[in-house]
């Protein structure tokens, strides 16, 4: 086993050396037994997360919570002061909040990890001689491992061997641009000692070419682990995370204000400071609306399970909020609008004419380069078996996408050929081609273009050698004719497109292909062509004048990666969320630059790790379910939002007003406790509320002036009908101290409870909306132990007095009142609203 983990410069040690150094093979690999020892020693290979914490360790998470604490101390100087009743019943309610905290978050903490385990990235790795696939998260110092075009490096390791091997190191570099890579040793001096030819780090991407490495260093010892994993850090602040934190500064200004008036005015006018501080903080706990994580943890996570059963895997759960914002989505046609089942029609001469020759030709560069193969390379070679025998291939010019074009030498007969191979106007400008001919080419291009056809140019010159050429060897070519494919449009390309829009999701086509080819397949599947951008034309634009002109097309043609991520931040300039959906190693930055990155199960690692979501098959229906699963998140979080900080916000007002003019507290810190812990166990169910149609079928957003107006004008309703109490209880009724806290704290849990069913729709309870079952049994029986408390045996441990019989007649016709004025409080102020956002408009 190796005794340490701090190395020299591998950099500049031989193959022999490098296998001592950490006791491997260069050929067979270390064992599966040393493997396993390895990974004792250095840990599994991931960077950025800390060991999880035991159970244990969570549920005493939850006591950090600095209401939990001041509560607790609460409850010891209770003790202290001989009121052990009181500090008993305020440590069972605190248990039981935190109980029921820790229990909904490990569910949801559960589900996310078993979703996680079916996301890791896998690497071809040699063990004893043989060679499997293992997730990277088992791989250790000393494993020797394959590399090939579409790989994200999984460790820091040190090359042995590699073909045309390119690399893009922007998540450690900042630059975009691809990294030829090779095996030699290099002497390491301090001005090279980062960054080495022979090196590639961990969270780079393999461009094209193959590879030999082995294993340096893992997990956080990496280069990239050293910088807090720079891949998964520095997250844009998203439209759902802004409308948290304000309205978390929203609750705790009201929280602070309200508070210390409540405490001043009992401690001066009426009561002990100690009974003031224990009023005052129930009440604080009483507005903070604690299980707001919980309930957001659990309708997110059934968000992710929903998702999952229809064929999408979330690996950021935080996502599935930002999915319900979504109002544009930004894609390629290829597999989304189109089947992706492409299939070569014919190769063809600059005359139009079959030729077998130009077949030959695009056979043997798509059969022989080291890239990523793509569809269109897979049809070259399903089209039939020219005899290449005696072809060798003896260099490469890998693919990139500001050239667009890739090329292969090859030997045959003691004569070297280069081949190339893309995108017709790319390959033009290096053919050697009169202005007739020219001509006659783009004519013939752009009519297999108008019929939906997909075009690749292919070129050719002899050379006189055929090793180490450069970018700038690809001149004065003989072109030699087009490859032509057809890639038919989806049957339910049509449908879908038309269901995106009734939920005001705007789909634009971002495309490396010909304009003329993309608005045939949109005109077919019935996509609105609202404008045609290509990317020499954005090239002349400012960043002003294309955040203005991008709202007005639909189709982006001819785009480089540096290009569709200019479009992307424009789009974002006027959406409340922008997502992505691409599977390339092109589509890695504007995966990430995207509100919500989307790519699929056979995408590239570079891809699927700058996703946020997995799809098993690209298909816009799992997207369409996908956003409405992420609309129920955000709908279902507002109720409770808008429930809880409505009548909290009401009980505190009352409080306020009561603690001028009664002279005893309306209700005792336990009750309070009591109350609220009986209200948050009505709303656990909440996440498996059902939704309106209306309520999914436009992008979800904060707004932060309903939430406000909310809280006042329901808190204010709430806050009449609990000094109507108030009144026939001290004046009208007079009864006890204990009766009164008894009566206002039936009526008060009868409010808050019951007016979910007003607030979690805009249409009429139970007739035109109905509200899950789950929801109205838990509301329902919370309300029943509520209520049945003040006749229990032990009922005067908690200060509670059974009142007569008339009482709760008035009582029962007061609640009823006041669901009836919330419903009619709700519809005026939705109309206000609406009519405010329309006049805006």
């Amino acid at each position: 086993m190796l005794s340490t983990i701090q190395l020299p410069h591998t950099a500049s040690l031989p193959p022999e050396e490098i296998e001592q150094l950490l006791n491997t093979s260069i050929i067979r690999g270390i064992t599966e037994q040393e493997a396993l020892g390895r990974l004792r020693q250095f840990g599994p290979n991931v960077t950025g997360s800390k060991k999880r914490a035991t159970e244990l360790a969570e549920l005493l998470s939850h006591f950090k919570n600095p209401l939990v604490l001041i509560l607790l101390a609460a409850a010891g100087i209770s003790a202290g002061m001989g009121e052990t009743v009181n500090a008993v019943i305020i440590f069972v309610i605190i248990l039981l909040s935190i109980s029921l905290d820790y229990m909904q978050e490990r569910g949801a903490r559960n589900a996310a990890a078993t979703l996680g385990k079916t996301l890791g990235s896998k690497i071809t790795v040699t063990r004893g001689g043989e060679s499997y696939d293992i997730a990277t998260s088992q791989l250790c110092p000393g494993d020797l491992i394959s590399l090939r075009a579409g790989n994200i490096i999984p460790a820091d390791v040190r090359l042995i061997a590699a073909h045309d091997l390119f690399v893009n190191q922007s998540s450690l570099t900042g630059e975009s641009f691809p990294v030829e890579k090779n095996a030699a040793t290099i002497p390491v001096t301090a001005n090279n000692d980062t960054f080495l030819e022979n090196m590639c780090y961990m969270g780079s991407g393999v461009i094209s070419g193959t590879g030999k490495a082995i294993v340096l260093y893992t997990g956080r010892k990496t280069m990239i682990g050293t910088i807090a994993d720079e891949l998964n850090s520095g997250q844009e602040e998203t439209d759902f995370g802004r409308g948290m934190r304000q309205f978390g500064l929203l609750i705790t200004r009201v929280t602070l204000i309200l508070v210390v008036f409540i405490f001043v005015v009992n401690a001066i006018s009426h009561h002990s400071i100690f009974q003031s501080f224990l009023f005052a903080v129930a009440i604080a706990v009483g507005l903070t609306p604690e299980l707001l994580p919980m309930v957001m943890s659990v309708a997110m996570s059934r968000g992710a399970m929903r998702m999952a059963r229809e064929g999408a895997i979330v690996k950021r759960i935080a996502a599935i909020p930002n999915f319900g914002s979504m109002d544009v989505l930004c894609t390629d046609k290829t597999g989304t609008l189109t089947t992706n089942q492409i299939s070569l029609v014919k190769c063809v001469n600059a005359t139009g004419e079959v030729s077998a020759d130009v077949f030959k030709l695009a056979y043997l560069n798509s059969s022989l380069q080291t890239g990523t193969i793509n569809p269109l390379d897979q049809a070259v070679m399903a089209a039939g078996t020219p005899d290449i025998a005696s072809f060798e291939k003896t260099d490469e010019i890998p693919f990139d996408f500001n050239r667009k074009r890739m090329s292969v030498v090859v030997k045959h007969s003691d004569t070297f050929t280069m081949i190339c191979k893309g995108a017709p106007e790319e390959i033009l400008k290096v053919c050697n081609v009169d202005t007739d001919t020219t001509k006659q080419i783009q004519l013939l291009y752009e009519q297999l273009s108008q019929d939906g056809l997909r075009v690749l140019a292919i070129a050719s010159k002899s050379l006189q050698s055929g090793k180490n050429l450069l970018e700038s060897d690809e001149c004065d070519l003989s072109f030699a004719g087009l490859a032509v494919f057809f890639d038919p449009p989806r049957d339910d390309a049509a449908t879908m497109i038309a269901e995106l829009e009734k939920i005001g999701v705007d789909v634009k086509i971002i495309t490396g292909d010909h304009y003329l080819v993309t608005e045939k397949i949109c005109r077919e599947i019935g996509l609105p062509v609202k404008g045609i951008l290509q990317g020499f034309e954005m090239d002349q634009m400012t960043d002003v004048v294309l955040q203005e002109k991008v709202r007005n097309i639909s189709i982006f043609t001819r785009f480089s990666p540096d290009q569709k991520n200019r479009v992307i931040h424009a789009l974002k300039t006027h959406h409340r969320a922008v997502g992505y959906l691409g599977d390339g190693i092109n589509d890695a930055p504007s995966l990430k630059a995207a509100d919500i990155g989307i790519s699929v199960a056979g995408a590239s690692d570079v891809a699927k790790d700058a996703a946020d979501i997995i799809l098993t098959d690209k298909q816009l229906s799992i997207l369409y379910d996908g956003i409405i699963a992420g609309r129920e998140t955000f709908a279902n979080t507002m109720k409770y939002i808008l429930m809880g900080l409505s009548s909290n916000f009401g009980n505190m007002f009352s409080v306020a007003v009561a603690a001028v003019f009664l002279p005893f507290l309306p209700m005792l810190p336990v009750q309070i406790l009591l109350n609220n812990f009986l209200y948050d166990t009505a709303q656990i169910t909440i996440p498996a509320d059902n939704n309106d149609a209306d309520m999914l079928y436009h992008p979800q957003q904060w707004n932060m002036a309903v939430i406000r107006n909310f809280m006042l004008i329901f808190g204010l309703l709430s806050s009449v009908f609990d000094l109507i109490i108030f009144f026939l209880l001290y004046h009208a009724f007079p009864v006890s101290q204990a009766q009164f806290r008894t009566g206002w704290f039936m009526e008060s849990l009868a409010t808050q409870i019951l007016v979910v069913f007003i607030i979690r729709t805009r249409k009429l309870p139970f007739v035109q909306s109905k509200p899950a079952m789950p929801l109205v049994i838990s509301t329902l029986l919370c309300l029943t132990v509520g209520w049945i408390l003040p006749y229990l045996p032990f009922a005067a441990l908690m200060g509670f007095k059974p009142l007569p019989s008339h009482i709760m007649l008035y009582i029962c016709a007061i609640v009823i009142v006041y669901l009836i004025c919330a419903e009619i409080t709700k519809r005026l102020l939705y109309s206000y609203h609406s009519k405010k956002q329309a006049a805006a408009v």
